[in-house]
């Protein structure tokens, strides 16, 4: 197959079937990079219309038109998600041409759904680590200002726990 420029190619392109546990692989993947934030949802549905215009024999070959239309987006939102979900891992596609006379005219994209990326980093509540931390610390200082020391009444166990507490915290 000659090669015009770079991903480009004359003729129908990579063709790459999915059975059922890639396609679920796939879906989870998109999900989870939603989940932690780096994947807007807008992105994610037109992650999904890729994968419901996935042919059995692989072919995949939507218009950014069509997938905007899917979705119910602008085409340049399609053509942004498209180029996102490469730069996670999670789409590829080839540029195919056709030969008209002496040029050589692009005719559509050829795409390649990835189910083998990786999993995106762990988010912590789309929240800042220093935030969190500060937020646990508060709290457990309030919780410390509220403990009572042991009396009689109390069992042993609770008396363990509320003395163990304020010695971890160095205020005992």
């Amino acid at each position: 197959m000659p090669v015009f420029h770079r991903n480009s190619t004359f003729g129908p392109g990579p063709r790459r079937k999915l059975d059922r546990n890639e396609r679920a692989r796939f879906k989870f993947l998109v999900r989870a990079h939603a989940r932690a934030g780096t994947l807007p949802a807008k992105q994610e549905w037109i992650a999904n219309a890729l994968l419901k215009r996935l042919g059995e024999d692989g072919q995949c070959d939507p218009s950014h038109q069509t997938l905007a239309d899917d979705v119910g987006c602008c085409e340049k939102t399609a053509e942004r998600a498209c180029t996102h979900l490469a730069e996670l891992g999670l789409l590829r596609w080839t540029q195919r041409l056709v030969r008209n006379g002496w040029r050589a005219e692009q005719t559509s994209n050829a795409y390649e759904l990835v189910p083998t990326a990786g999993l995106p980093a762990p988010a912590c509540d789309r929240q800042k680590v220093g935030v969190t931390l500060k937020q646990v610390f508060s709290s457990v200082r309030r919780a410390v200002r509220g403990l009572r020391a042991p009396t009689e009444g109390d069992d042993e166990w609770g008396r363990m726990n509320a003395q163990r507490q304020l010695q971890l915290l160095g205020a005992a």
